[in-house]
């Protein structure tokens, strides 16, 4: 049995209509001035409108700030801390899916350091310049507009170092919000493309809690019903967007796999191809879980029969077998929503790389990924490189 360390959950609210009762929550917190965070779609829709309705109900003064974007930039953070102590704002309300929740997060963690930021990767996981002073002192919470990225119950914030062109995390257990609202009311109006490139998110999550290194027993059950709950009804929410019970259904298993089990191997490898060829964060995680899953097949047996059972294929043969025909299901799953393998991605975002310089190009951006090297020492080996260019040849290879 896998030894496994957990951090605190937020209080979590689900519900429809739920996202209304923001106000009273940071009321009931002594809250008096809320900073917003969000992104100008979210609020073009009127998301934002009847929480922040909530917030006036009570009493309290906000501002709003919508700039937040996709692969949160460093910048924008910075930014968003800045607004933060300038407005004296004594709470955050982050609205929208995983960026603007990033956003909020790393900003929250930022907003005491006393010293300009030149930097902000210094104050990182993997930075030293970090210090138990500066930690998040405003209270928190997060409603995510969609359902998928699972950003909400975390202490973990993805940006995008501008200068580097990589992502790293700010993971801080002081970044985990006090009060996390699911209201899939606010996942209504999502578009079918969206909806699947956020439930394939979520799946990509739920699949590396059971297969990646770092599963463990405590996880997997809840991550298993993650993913059994968004193959039934994935499709049928992206056929039928109306449907509330769908909806309700995909506002849940997010949060299930990312508020029990983290996500290292894969997640390092999509960060890399995310930040490389300019891919949306859905895509790169899923595209990368049928060549996971072949891998893993000696590593966790038990946890691939398990998904062979959940996508209805064979459960008998060897480990290679098995765990060949769950990766071939994976991969005609997300195949069914319109998304494209590896290579015809990146030819799609305006690359036309060989096998060869892909494997080049991203082995380096996987080695500087904040996840391979707190959770992934061996591929640092050179003895390990030609494992980790056969792991790169496989994602490009998956048709």
């Amino acid at each position: 049995m896998n030894s496994f360390e957990k951090n605190r959950l937020p209080h979590m609210v689900f519900g429809e209509g739920t996202a209304k009762q923001a106000g009273a929550k940071f009321k009931a917190m002594g809250c008096s001035k809320c900073l917003v965070v969000t992104d100008k779609g979210v609020m073009e829709v009127g998301l934002v409108d009847p929480i922040v309705e909530s917030l006036k109900k009570e009493g309290i003064d906000y501002v709003i700030y919508d700039k937040t974007l996709p692969n949160p930039p460093d910048y924008i953070c910075i930014e968003v801390a800045k607004l933060l102590t300038d407005e004296t704002c004594d709470c955050t309300l982050a609205i929208g899916g995983g960026s603007s929740i990033d956003t909020a997060k790393a900003a929250n963690l930022i907003a005491n350091i006393p010293d300009e930021i030149k930097d902000l990767h210094d104050y990182s996981a993997l930075g030293t310049k970090m210090k138990p002073q500066f930690n998040r002192t405003a209270k928190f919470i997060c409603i995510p507009t969609t359902s998928g990225t699972g950003a909400e119950v975390t202490g973990s914030a993805v940006i995008h170092d501008t200068k580097r062109n990589l992502k790293y995390s700010f993971a801080n257990e002081n970044q985990i919000a006090d009060v996390v609202i699911i209201d899939p009311e606010l996942t209504y109006g999502m578009p079918p493309r969206a909806t699947a490139t956020v439930g394939l998110d979520a799946l990509s999550h739920a699949i590396e809690v059971v297969v990646g290194t770092m599963q463990h027993d405590f996880a997997a059950p809840i991550a298993l019903d993650a993913i059994d709950r968004i193959r039934r009804w994935l499709p049928i929410v992206y056929k039928d967007p109306a449907n509330k019970e769908a909806r309700a259904q995909m506002a849940y298993p997010a949060d299930m796999a990312e508020s029990t089990g983290g996500a290292a191997n894969g997640h390092a490898v999509a960060h890399a191809i995310g930040s490389k060829y300019n891919l949306v964060h859905g895509h790169s995680c899923i595209m990368v879980m049928p060549t996971l899953i072949r891998h893993q097949a000696n590593t966790a047996p038990e946890g691939i029969r398990r998904l062979a059972d959940i996508f209805s294929v064979p459960t008998i043969g060897t480990n290679e077998e098995v765990a060949g025909y769950v990766a071939d299901a994976v991969l005609d799953f997300y195949k069914s929503f319109g998304f494209t393998t590896c290579k015809e991605a990146i030819k799609a975002s305006g690359f036309d790389d060989d096998k060869k310089t892909f494997v080049e190009n991203l082995i380096p951006a996987i080695l500087d990924d904040y996840k391979s090297q707190l959770f992934m020492p061996p591929i640092h080996r050179p003895e390990d490189r030609q494992m980790l260019v056969k792991v790169c040849e496989m994602i490009y290879d998956e048709e």
